[in-house]
């Protein structure tokens, strides 16, 4: 097994992002062409695992949003202002010869943790997440995010940060 890095913050000169793959080509372009550009504009920050060899293996980016109040679900909406604050998660790939290792799930647990640890000093409601399958809205579903509508095609999801505790020492048995 090849030795991985805990994440750390994309260093476009000493990461390379070429050879990353996790089969879904919108997830692989951003990461070779917008991550770094995104960084620069303060639009999102992508945090990476690499390889000894620097080689990325998967990452997620993310960045402050705001939540229209009257779209938000009631829990979400419940004494919050216009909008919500929340954090992000823009995007979340893993490379194909590291799915199904864990490695993905890692990364959300570093993402949470970055939410309770940013909530401390800009408060946030929630965590939030469109997936970009049923699939992956199953997937991330595993670590309590709820759908913003009831609909079966909804891919918008939300984690309270209230509840993030609970996911991370779920996460951690």
């Amino acid at each position: 097994m090849t030795e991985l890095r805990r994440p750390e913050l994309l260093d476009p000169k000493r990461h390379d992002r070429s050879r990353f793959d996790c089969g879904d080509e919108s997830l692989n372009e951003w990461l070779r062409r917008f991550s770094g550009q995104s960084r620069r504009a303060h639009t999102a920050a992508t945090w990476v695992i690499a390889n000894r060899d620097d080689v990325v293996v998967a990452y997620a980016s993310l960045a402050m949003t705001g939540i229209n109040l009257v779209a938000a679900p009631a829990p979400l909406a419940k004494h919050s202002p216009d909008p919500v604050p929340a954090l992000l998660c823009g995007r979340l790939g893993v490379d194909r010869s590291y799915a199904s290792l864990g490695v993905g799930t890692a990364l959300v647990a570093h993402v949470l943790a970055t939410a309770v640890e940013m909530n401390q000093a800009a408060a946030m409601k929630a965590v939030v997440v469109t997936a970009i399958s049923p699939e992956a809205r199953d997937w991330w579903t595993r670590f309590g995010f709820e759908p913003f509508e009831t609909t079966p095609d909804c891919l918008d999801l939300y984690l309270l940060t209230k509840d993030i505790q609970r996911t991370l020492d779920g996460l951690t048995r």
